[in-house]
């Protein structure tokens, strides 16, 4: 079969692949869609798996397909032609961290993988018995293709803001206006928050915002913090989460959160990073400070809810379909966003 290969942001290649026998409780998925994720684009991250991605964080995770084949002992609900949503990381649901309701920060989740060592930038995946069990979702005919890819970094969001609630009317600023920052507004707005501030350094992104819901949007060259709480009465934020993954944006958010409120770190910085914390600041205004990883099926699902009933528009919000050949064009596109691009699905039959 044909796959995208990565050995850098800018030097991806479509090779001819070795094809893996399904075994027994597996299922075989023929990939139609596979949306780019910001995470595919950390060059520092992914530079690491050159040549031959795989591992944790298998390259292209957010993705749709059909079932082409079944092994033994697969579960009958399941049948050949069914559409589906998949996801690579699961739980093992037994240990510590799952017990204690903490998913995603299980060992087995950030570990597990589609059976190949390519992900779904390819024609086709399979499922380990694992994955088919706690890591399939049955797309409805109403939810295209391209929309199903939306589920996982929805399920993120969803996710993210279980740690950092944005409900009963708390005010919010979310920094970066990127696809999750522009998910993270309807999902707020769902939840029952009230005012919703976004900041980034792009005119159109902020343009996207506004129309995402935003009540108001803050340029990233402004005084961040202050421009919010001037447009939020002079109070801080009761919940701010960032999404972009700059050291300024760590400092925005210690600046613009109001007393009792929390931070939502939501993307990581590079690991040689270090931000500064004023530990006085945050033990007087007791401020809570969380993060989240992923996402476990629970927020799939309801992800996949919130699609299926419209309740978050995400097709307003991919602007960019290229075929399995021109991948390299959606990375690019994806590492160093143009004017009128926000999401990129890559169609790997195509």
């Amino acid at each position: 079969m044909k796959a995208a290969v990565y050995y850098s942001n800018s030097d991806i290649r479509i090779e001819d692949v070795e094809e893996v026998p399904v075994g027994s409780g597996e299922i075989k998925v023929r990939i139609m869609a596979c949306g780019v994720c910001g995470s595919d684009v950390m060059e520092w991250y992914r530079i690491r798996r050159a040549g031959r991605p795989g591992g944790i964080g298998a390259f292209g995770h957010e993705c749709t397909g059909i079932i082409t084949e079944l092994g033994s002992a697969v579960d009958p609900k399941w049948n050949v032609g069914d559409r589906v949503v998949v996801t690579h990381h699961v739980p093992c649901n037994t240990c510590n961290a799952c017990i204690r309701g903490h998913t995603t920060a299980c060992e087995t989740l950030q570990k597990t993988k589609f059976k190949h060592a390519f992900g779904a930038f390819a024609e086709y995946v399979v499922l380990p018995e694992i994955n088919v069990d706690r890591g399939m979702l049955r797309l409805p005919e109403s939810v295209s293709f391209d929309a199903g890819t939306l589920v996982e970094p929805l399920g993120c969001v969803v996710r993210g803001q279980q740690c950092a609630p944005t409900s009963d009317g708390r005010s919010v600023l979310i920094i970066g206006a990127g696809i999750t920052g522009l998910l993270h507004i309807q999902v707020a707005r769902h939840n029952g928050a009230g005012f919703i501030a976004v900041s980034n350094p792009s005119p159109e992104r902020l343009e996207a915002a506004r129309k995402c819901g935003a009540d108001a949007t803050i340029s990233a060259k402004e005084d961040v913090a202050a421009k919010f709480k001037e447009l939020n009465g002079g109070l801080g934020a009761d919940t701010v989460i960032m999404t972009a993954p700059v050291p300024v944006c760590v400092k925005q958010s210690l600046e613009a959160v109001g007393p009792g409120g929390t931070i939502l770190f939501f993307a990581p910085t590079n690991p040689e990073i270090q931000s500064e914390l004023n530990l006085w600041n945050l033990w007087q205004k007791e401020i809570t400070i969380t993060h989240s990883y992923a996402a476990d099926f629970h927020n799939l699902t309801t992800a996949l809810k919130l699609i299926a009933y419209k309740r978050v528009d995400v097709t307003g919000i991919i602007t960019h379909v290229f075929p399995l050949q021109e991948t390299a064009q959606g990375f690019l596109l994806t590492a160093r966003h143009r004017e009128g691009s926000l999401k990129v699905i890559i169609h790997p039959q195509e």
